[in-house]
């Protein structure tokens, strides 16, 4: 793969510096944006800015060939119940922002990370998580990551929004695989998530808009 220039959006966050290194390590020129200051590997340019001020993606997306968004809703705790400390609607309203800069700019190419179970992959859910998801936060979350995957999809750009299954802090292996159907005891980890981001830069997601993977 030739090398691109890659924008990391989150790249503070558990699969967004995952991103940044790993792109960082395949010769990518990588830009990272994170709300403060975070270390990043040499060579990287780091950007200091709220993705939610205006104007933040105007000065950070012209020139680059691929968005990698590692951006979702965090709450004060990993505890599903814990408060939410991110507006209920940031990862959509950010995409939103985000399209139009990158349609501004003519950047086409741009994978964000969803989660199993968003839109039409509801369907794989067991009744413990749809539990979950109707009685805590995580309703919350992936209320805003259904409306994330709608402007992508009326975007008219190169999209994917990709879904993994659950999340762990696990060693990046690079052995992911792509499933249909997934079970409770499903898991990946973060830096994983990131590996399939940055191996499928380059891939036409015309036909796979939504992939759903695992370790």
């Amino acid at each position: 793969m030739q090398p691109m220039r890659i924008l990391v959006l989150g790249a503070s966050g558990g699969i967004g510096r995952h991103l940044v290194r790993i792109a960082a390590e395949k010769g990518h020129t990588v830009t990272a944006v994170a709300r403060s200051q975070v270390a990043v590997p040499a060579g990287v340019r780091l950007v200091v800015d709220d993705v939610q001020r205006d104007g933040c993606f105007d000065a950070v997306v012209p020139g680059q060939d691929v968005v990698l968004s590692a951006l979702g809703i965090k709450r004060k705790s990993p505890n599903p119940f814990s408060a939410l400390i991110s507006p209920p609607n940031f990862t959509s309203s950010t995409a939103r922002s985000l399209v139009a800069a990158m349609t501004k700019h003519g950047v086409r190419r741009v994978i964000a990370v969803s989660a199993s179970g968003v839109g039409d992959s509801v369907g794989g859910l067991n009744v413990m998580m749809r539990t979950m998801i109707a009685l805590s936060k995580i309703g919350l979350m992936y209320a805003d990551l259904n409306a994330m995957e709608e402007v992508y999809a009326s975007s008219g750009l190169n999209w994917c929004c990709v879904r993994p299954t659950g999340l762990t802090d696990g060693p990046q292996t690079a052995s992911v695989k792509r499933i249909s159907d997934f079970p409770l005891t499903a898991r990946i980890s973060r830096a994983d998530v990131a590996w399939w981001m940055v191996d499928n830069v380059a891939v036409d997601s015309t036909n796979d808009r939504f992939p759903i993977i695992t370790a």
